[in-house]
Parts: C-alpha cells; sequence; structure tokens
C-alpha cells in the first residue's frame, strides 16, 4: 500500500513540476511577450507618436503578408513603411501594400530587403540584409519617429 501511495506522489509531483515548467517556458517565450506589452490603444492625430498595438501573427516566413496596427503611421506622402531589425542591429525596409492605412499595415516578407529607404531618391539599393530564421524587431518610422519594436520571429 505504501509503494502504490508512494508512486501516485510521485506521478503527481511529475505532472505539477512538468505544468509548472510549461507555464514558465510559455511567459517567458517571444511569442507571449509581445501580446502582453504591447499599448491595447492609441490616438491617430497629425504627426503623432506612432504606436504599434498589434500584429496579425508574431513569427512567419519569406512570402507571409502580416498587418500591423497601430496609429500615426503615415509618413511623408502618406508612407506606410515598416522597419525590420535584426540580432545584430542591422535594420532593412519593407514598403506597405497600397490598401495601407495611418492606423493598419500590411507587408510582405521578402528577402532580401533594403537597409536604406530610396523610395524618393531613386538610388540602386547600397546594401542588403538577407532574412534569416531568427528573432528581429518591427517597428515604423514615419517622419524620424521611431514607434515601438515589437518582438517578431521568422521561421
Amino acid at each position: 500500500m505504501k509503494k502504490i501511495l508512494f508512486s501516485l506522489i510521485l506521478i503527481i509531483m511529475v505532472i505539477v513540476v512538468a505544468g509548472i515548467y510549461g507555464w514558465y517556458k510559455f511567459i517567458t517565450s517571444p511569442q507571449a511577450k509581445p501580446q502582453n506589452l504591447l499599448p491595447q490603444t492609441c490616438i491617430d492625430q497629425e504627426m503623432g507618436q506612432p504606436i504599434i498595438t498589434s500584429l496579425s501573427a508574431y513569427q512567419g516566413s519569406i512570402g507571409d503578408v502580416i498587418e500591423i496596427r497601430g496609429c500615426n503611421f503615415a509618413g511623408f506622402e502618406g508612407d506606410k513603411n515598416v522597419w525590420l531589425e535584426n540580432e545584430q542591429g542591422s535594420k532593412a525596409i519593407l514598403y506597405g501594400t497600397l490598401d495601407s492605412t495611418p492606423k493598419l499595415i500590411k507587408i510582405t516578407l521578402a528577402s532580401p530587403l533594403c537597409q536604406q529607404d530610396n523610395s524618393y531618391s531613386g538610388l540602386e539599393c547600397e546594401s542588403w540584409l538577407e532574412l534569416v530564421p531568427g528573432n528581429y524587431k518591427i517597428f515604423v518610422m514615419p517622419w524620424g519617429q521611431e514607434s515601438n519594436k515589437v518582438d517578431f520571429i521568422i521561421n
């Protein structure tokens, strides 16, 4: 009887420890962090501070369409551009689709990406960033005002 009771207690302890470990791994994972830390609301105003409130996905692959929601995304001439930053601090630009708005930018993950915005200069891109699997930050920067940065994983 003592042997059965000891076995049951041991099984219950293993289940509890595994549950605590799984919960800890989830709340500390990059997928869990963005939803917990992002502002829930923002006010769209002319030349206002850009704020990202959510992404349609917090991880993706080349070719995936990602929607960035928030406010104050419109820059010069109404541009809606998104920046990706890798773990080494290298940044590259993604241009929002034509149906993007000051509160919603749609991008398609592509690679390689230009590391400077040449959209008005007509110059060729001099430096490219190849997107490889790993951790990135997504942010917008209209009128030189950088938004909050949101964790994103490229598979």
